[in-house]
C-alpha cells in the first residue's frame, strides 16, 4: 500500500479523494476504518487560529508512548499546513482515532524530542523523507498530542 501512496496516482488520491471519504468514513466506524486501512487515519478537529471555528482535518497519527505523533508535512508543500497553525494557536483539539472522539492537547516538538518523533514517523512512512525533501528548505511541524483526562 505504502508504494501507491506514493506514487503520482497515490500522490492525486491522498490529496483529492482521501480526505473526503475519510470526513464520512472514519465517524462511521468509531475511528478505526479510513480510505488506507484500519487505525491509521483519524480526525483531527482543531479550532482555527483565524477564524475561531471548528475545523476538521484527516490526518495519519502515529501512536507515541502516551499519546500521538502529527506530522504536518503537507503532503511535501511549501506552506505549513493549517492545521498546525490551528494547534499552534489554539493547543487543545479533538482526535477521533481507533476510537471514539477524545480531547487531547498539543506540543509543538523541537530538538532531540522533534529528531526522534522524527525517526518514528519516516520508520512509518518512507514518503514523510520525500516530503522533507520537496518541502525543504521549511522544516515539517512535528506534534505530539497528549490525551486530556478529567
Amino acid at each position: 500500500m505504502e508504494r501507491v501512496l506514493i506514487s503520482p496516482v497515490g500522490d492525486l488520491f491522498v490529496l483529492h479523494v482521501a480526505p473526503r471519504v475519510d470526513k464520512a468514513l472514519i465517524p462511521r466506524t468509531n475511528g478505526r476504518l479510513s480510505s488506507v486501512g484500519w487505525n491509521k487515519v483519524g480526525l483531527l478537529t482543531s479550532t482555527g487560529a483565524k477564524s475561531g471555528r471548528p475545523r476538521t482535518q484527516p490526518l495519519t497519527f502515529l501512536e507515541d508512548g502516551d499519546g500521538l505523533l502529527a506530522i504536518g508535512s503537507n503532503y511535501g508543500r511549501v506552506d505549513h499546513p493549517g492545521w498546525s497553525a490551528n494547534l499552534l494557536a489554539h493547543p487543545e483539539c479533538t482526535v477521533e482515532f481507533k476510537g471514539p472522539p477524545r480531547p487531547y492537547r498539543a506540543e509543538l516538538l523541537t530538538g532531540n524530542d522533534r529528531a526522534q518523533a522524527w525517526a518514528t514517523a519516516a520508520d512509518f512512512y518512507a514518503g514523510y523523507e520525500r516530503y522533507r525533501a520537496k518541502c525543504a528548505p521549511r522544516q515539517i511541524r512535528v506534534f505530539r498530542l497528549r490525551p486530556l483526562t478529567g
